[in-house]
């Protein structure tokens, strides 16, 4: 196993000074290229509307006679006050950064408010998620990220971190970003996802058993035109947690564009993902290894996944099957059905669920409105009803 960690180690460090100095001078940052695009952009829109306006202009006076046409100051005054007016214009429609020394920063924010009506519980209205978060870049390809949520910390104190991501990345290498902190693990599609950015109100069974997870290691995401790839070491404690051990997890996860330059599939990406932790003293083994697809076009998308899991000497499974399409450039229908099994060795620990909503975009795709029902068939037990409306805003 330790062979394996150093391995891992040397495959994502292993690149040497010189390399990571021709990379760092040869290739932009993603917010330095960012940044050149808004003011290439900001540059041609200015151009556009300053000519555009002079040319009103020169056809109003060429239209005057010669008693009434202004004299050439006159000209330059008007064509100075249009410009000061573009350009205030254009700087409104501009992204705003805040300046942290060297770099810049961005605000994000998360809310997303819940009403549950439950047949097995008790009706209540509840603060999901309220994400807090701050990034940009430090240095050239440095970049940072923190991301808290107050709404973890309950009156009872069942939980009391709010720390959600902190990690610090290196971007520099082409195609690539290391980074290291704590932050999501690679498993499962949907589990991986923003939050954010996930058609129904609730992630699927697998989505927020297996994935939706933080731990604290390293990892490195590269990111293709026909595939991406995210691999990492991790203490394998979860989040705010140091390890309590010598031995550490690998989690990885690698997906395929096979078909990105055709019109009709290039939104078809198929992957998998996989989680492995050895059996040891303080902790006993822990696999997940999982196929992902997903399929988007125009107004319709489809999303599958299967994974099976081990925690110890418990094997277990799940998967599901989810349709989208748009009724309406802001209406959305979906629909899932799914099925997890706790515990393949006993009866009685299957679950299927059926889940129909309704997505209203105030702003797509993270400002909307929410409506799902949810029918679960329990093996052995009764049937539960659940319907859950939410709103969501998120910048």
């Amino acid at each position: 196993m330790k062979l394996k960690i150093i391995f891992l180690l040397v495959l994502i460090f292993g690149i040497g000074p010189g390399v990571w100095a021709q990379s760092t001078n040869m290739v932009l940052s993603n917010e330095e290229l960012s940044q050149q695009v808004r003011e290439l952009r900001r540059q041609l829109q200015e151009m556009q509307q300053v000519i555009q306006k002079q040319n009103e202009i020169i056809e109003k006076l060429s239209n005057k006679s010669g008693e009434e046409q202004p004299s050439t100051q006159q000209i330059a005054e008007v064509k100075e006050q249009l410009k000061q007016e573009i350009k205030a214009d254009i700087k409104k429609e501009e992204p705003s950064f805040l300046k942290v020394g060297q770099g810049t920063a961005s605000l994000s924010l998360l809310v997303q408010e819940w009403y549950v009506v439950d047949g097995h519980a008790n009706d209540s209205f509840q603060h999901r998620r309220l994400e807090l978060g701050a990034g940009g870049n430090m240095l050239d390809h440095l970049k940072w990220k923190l991301v808290t949520d107050p709404s973890l910390v309950r009156e009872d104190n069942t939980t009391r971190s709010i720390l959600k991501d902190a990690y610090v990345g290196y971007d520099g290498i082409p195609h690539h970003t290391i980074q290291m902190g704590q932050y999501k693990i690679p498993v499962t599609e949907e589990g991986f996802r923003p939050s954010a950015l996930i058609d129904t109100a609730e992630r699927s069974f697998i989505g927020r058993t297996y994935g939706d997870k933080r731990d604290i290691g390293v990892m490195a995401l590269g990111t293709w035109k026909y595939a991406d790839y995210q691999l990492g070491v991790f203490n394998g404690e979860g989040p705010n947690k140091l390890d309590t051990n010598d031995h550490k997890d690998i989690v990885g996860r690698f997906i395929l564009k096979p078909l990105a330059d055709h019109s009709f599939w290039k939104g078809l990406q198929v992957g998998s993902s996989f989680y492995e932790r050895i059996s040891h003293v303080t902790s006993s083994v822990k696999k997940r290894v999982g196929a992902e697809a997903r399929f988007e076009y125009d107004k319709f998308s489809f999303k599958s996944e299967f994974m099976r899991a081990q925690d110890g000497a418990v094997p277990s499974n799940g998967w599901y099957t989810q349709l989208g399409y748009f009724m309406a450039p802001q209406w959305q229908v979906v629909t899932r059905y799914e099925g997890f099994n706790a515990n393949e060795r006993a009866s009685g620990n299957q679950e299927f669920d059926t889940t129909v909503g309704l997505n209203y975009f105030l702003i797509k795709p993270t400002t909307k409105l929410q409506l799902n029902y949810v029918h679960k068939t329990v093996h052995g037990g009764p049937d539960d009803h659940q319907v859950i409306t939410a709103a969501q805003y998120a910048f």
